[in-house]
């Protein structure tokens, strides 16, 4: 999971200069979006669930902002234009990572809330 967070927090910040005309957030809180990645995923611990909890948040809440931009671009930007076929694949690329990150945190917190049985 932390490995997914890197990846794509390293994708956000490498892309946002060239897709900045076409993201409505401001400025500051895209580039915090980014780093908050890089803390969450350097925070995993398995013996702290509260950071367990907020690492299964992010992903989730990751997938739907960036699935949500991949479906706007897919259905509202013009495919004729290489930027906005290239900000569709990158927002679908980062909806995928989010996505198995989603799955892979779930799993962390479904270990962190069940006893063990030993």
């Amino acid at each position: 999971m932390r490995v997914l967070f890197v990846i794509a927090g390293l994708i956000m910040v490498v892309t946002f200069p060239f897709f900045r005309s076409l993201i409505s957030l401001p400025m500051p809180l895209s580039i915090l979006g980014s780093i908050a990645l890089a803390v969450f995923g350097g925070l995993m611990n398995p013996k702290q669930k509260w950071v367990i909890f907020l690492n299964t948040l992010l992903p989730v809440v990751a997938f739907l902002f960036f699935e949500y931009y991949a479906v706007y671009a897919y259905n509202n930007l013009s495919p004729a234009e290489s930027l906005h076929r290239t900000f569709f694949w990158v927002n679908q690329l980062l909806a995928l990572i989010f996505f198995f990150a989603a799955y892979l945190s779930t799993k962390s917190l479904r270990g962190a809330l069940v006893p063990d049985k030993d």
